[in-house]
C-alpha cells in the first residue's frame, strides 16, 4: 500500500514538473541577466563626473553626498546579485533582491538628478536620466519573470499539498480497511 502511495505521489510531482514553463524561459533569463550589470555600469562613469561636495558648498543638502555614495554601492551589490541570479534563475529571493536594488538605484538617481540639474549641469542630468531609463524595460521584464516563477511555484505547491492530503487520507483509512 505504501509503495502505491509513493508511486501516485511521484506521478503527481512528475505532472507538476511536466507543466509548461513560465512564459519567460530560464534560458532567456540566463541570457538577459548578464547584460544588466553592463547597463548599470554605464552609469558609473557618469556618476564619477558628479561632485556633490561642491553642491553642498553651493547650498545643497548633505543628503546628496550620501545618495551619490549609496548609488555607487548599490551598483556593486546589484552586480553580485545579478551574477548569482544568472547562475540560479529560479531563486525568487535573489530575483527579488535584484528588483529591489534596481528600484533603490532608480529612486536615488531620481533624487540625484534634481541636484545635478540644479547645482551642476542640466545636460549631465539629462544623460543620467536617460541612462537610468534604459533599465526600465529590464525591470519590467524582471517583474514579469518573478511573477511567473512565483505563480508556477504556487501551482506546484498546491498540487503537492493536495497530493499529500490525499496520501494522508489513504494512510488513515488503509489500516481500518485491512482489519475487516
Amino acid at each position: 500500500m505504501m509503495i502505491r502511495v509513493l508511486v501516485l505521489f511521484s506521478i503527481a510531482v512528475g505532472a507538476v514538473v511536466a507543466q509548461p514553463a513560465a512564459t519567460i524561459e530560464e534560458w532567456e533569463a540566463r541570457r538577459d541577466l548578464p547584460a544588466l550589470p553592463d547597463k548599470i555600469k554605464k552609469i558609473l562613469p557618469v556618476l564619477q563626473q558628479l561632485n556633490p561636495h561642491e553642491w553642498v558648498a553651493k547650498g545643497a543638502s548633505d543628503a546628496y553626498v550620501q545618495q551619490w555614495k549609496s548609488v555607487q554601492d548599490e551598483v556593486g551589490y546589484l552586480q553580485t546579485n545579478v551574477e548569482t541570479l544568472a547562475k540560479q534563475p529560479d531563486r525568487l529571493t535573489v530575483a527579488l533582491d535584484v528588483l529591489f536594488r534596481l528600484q533603490a538605484i532608480d529612486t536615488r538617481l531620481g533624487n540625484l538628478i534634481e541636484g545635478i540639474r540644479k547645482y551642476q549641469n542640466p545636460a549631465l542630468a539629462d544623460m543620467v536620466q536617460w541612462l537610468a531609463g534604459q533599465n526600465g524595460a529590464v525591470r519590467v521584464g524582471l517583474q514579469q519573470y518573478i511573477q511567473e516563477v512565483a505563480t508556477q511555484r504556487e501551482a506546484e505547491w498546491k498540487v503537492m499539498e493536495s497530493e499529500a492530503q490525499r496520501c494522508r487520507a489513504q494512510q488513515i483509512t488503509a489500516p481500518s480497511s485491512r482489519k475487516q
